[in-house]
């Protein structure tokens, strides 16, 4: 479940990413050989050595195509590519000086091969996603960023990609740390739960329950 939770979050980043960008997508040209075939496969995928792949649509204008997460092990790559023909193929990354070019094609029933310009290949199957019954949003108000770690671990933020948001839909109750660090010229104030007062505490231990909920990392101005 934390793997699948870092791709989802790692989704998400992406297309944030996109809201925030200016121009069109690499590959705009790309033109579609067979008119005739339509992609189908979205959702996450697995391989049998940890490797995770999440693929939606992307409508976002400027930037139509298909939005795809490749987490090889630990690490996310992930842009928008374009259909060309029966696949998927693009660079998924972003205005960096290196390319990760991959071609991804249906296998099977329900399974996808990923390939990439170096000749390796990956065999993706779906991901056999537990009901969840825990949902919670964790947001800021005002300017900072927030990092989470399950019971034991220590909140790691991530100073490249600063994270402003996340969701965690788990299969049951759970206990998390969560920790806000303010941007310059702000301070932290408090976490909020549900819209009450929470904690003034800049990292907290919190006992997610089944249901929703959300905790918010309220920020002011020095």
């Amino acid at each position: 479940m934390k793997k699948m939770t870092a791709l989802l979050l790692a989704g998400i980043l992406l297309l944030s990413l996109l809201a925030g960008c200016s121009g069109g997508a690499k590959n705009d040209d790309a033109k579609n050989d067979d008119a005739d075939f339509v992609w189908t496969r979205e959702g996450s995928f697995e391989d049998g050595n940890e490797n995770h792949l999440l693929i939606t649509k992307s409508e976002e204008p400027g930037y139509e195509g298909w939005a795809v997460t490749f987490m090889k092990g630990e690490e996310p790559l992930g842009w928008i590519i374009q259909q060309e023909g029966k696949t998927l193929h693009g660079d998924l990354i972003y205005e960096d000086s290196e390319e990760f070019i991959v071609t991804i094609s249906e296998e099977g029933e329900d399974g996808l091969l990923l390939e990439t310009a170096d000749g390796e290949t990956y065999h993706f199957t779906p991901m056999d996603i537990p009901d969840a019954t825990v949902f919670v949003n964790v947001n800021i108000e005002g300017m900072g960023q927030i990092a989470y770690a399950q019971e034991g671990e220590e909140p790691q933020f991530d100073e490249e990609f600063p994270a402003q948001s996340a969701v965690l839909n788990l299969e049951g109750p759970a206990t998390y740390q969560f920790a806000a660090k303010a941007d310059e010229g702000w301070k932290f104030v408090k976490w909020t739960k549900n819209g009450a007062d929470y904690s003034t505490d800049a990292q907290i231990t919190v006992e997610l329950e089944e249901g929703h909920a959300e905790y918010i990392a309220v920020f002011e101005a020095e």
